[in-house]
């Protein structure tokens, strides 16, 4: 990671109210919060991730775990770069969604340790694959989120996050409209990323245990 030049903390973002997003998402597996942030904030993360980019700190995404991890452009066509402390927009990204990490738990009784994230850039017409987001050989990740950060998405310049049961049954479509929040389970929640006509700019993150 390449630290942005020059001040590099900045205030936290709006404390929120978590009751409503986690009481749908104890009921149904999942659940979407538009306009979970003010539009200042959101666009304060793009413009750190974009910076980011061109100081070439993102890298392509990868699949697999340990050992078999490797890149497989017919899977997805992503890139990343990984939330850390030295980042002011993205610290307090981190700080404000350890309020929800403190909720899920509270509120769940999920025993969950921590949060990771990523800032993640889809060029034009890249996509992801159905996959869900626990690995097969590690219990660790138990909510997914994603949170966009495009400004005035049209519903025809696609890039979708399709939701799915475990039959493969589309449960909604979610276009990547800025400040929209989404959760879901990490186990049993399939999901996939439709190509899109113009680039898309997301942070994903999971809330884990140590297990």
């Amino acid at each position: 990671m390449i630290i942005p030049e020059g001040e590099n903390t900045m205030p936290d973002f709006p404390a929120a109210d978590w009751s409503s997003l986690v009481d749908l998402l104890a009921v149904q597996g999942h659940a979407v919060l538009p306009a979970a942030l003010p539009a200042a904030s959101w666009i304060a993360l793009q413009a750190e991730a974009r910076q980011l980019l061109g100081q070439g700190a993102f890298a392509p995404a990868r699949i697999g775990r340990g050992d078999s991890l490797h890149r497989e452009s017919s899977v997805r066509g992503d890139g990343l770069c990984w939330l850390e402390p030295g980042l002011a927009a993205g610290s307090a990204y981190l700080r404000w969604m350890e309020g929800l990490r403190l909720a899920l738990n509270r509120e769940l009784f999920l025993g969950l340790d921590e949060f990771e994230a990523h800032y993640a850039h889809y060029p034009v017409g890249a996509f992801y694959r159905r996959h869900v987001d626990r690995h097969r050989d590690s219990n660790a990740r138990v909510i997914s989120s994603v949170f966009y950060l495009n400004a005035h998405w049209r519903e025809e310049e696609g890039g979708e996050l399709l939701m799915q049961d475990e039959a493969g049954e589309v449960l909604f479509a979610q276009p990547p409209r800025g400040g929209t929040l989404v959760l879901f389970k990490s186990a049993d929640m399939p999901h996939e990323v439709l190509p899109a006509t113009r680039e898309r700019w997301s942070i994903a993150g999971w809330f884990r245990t140590r297990s």
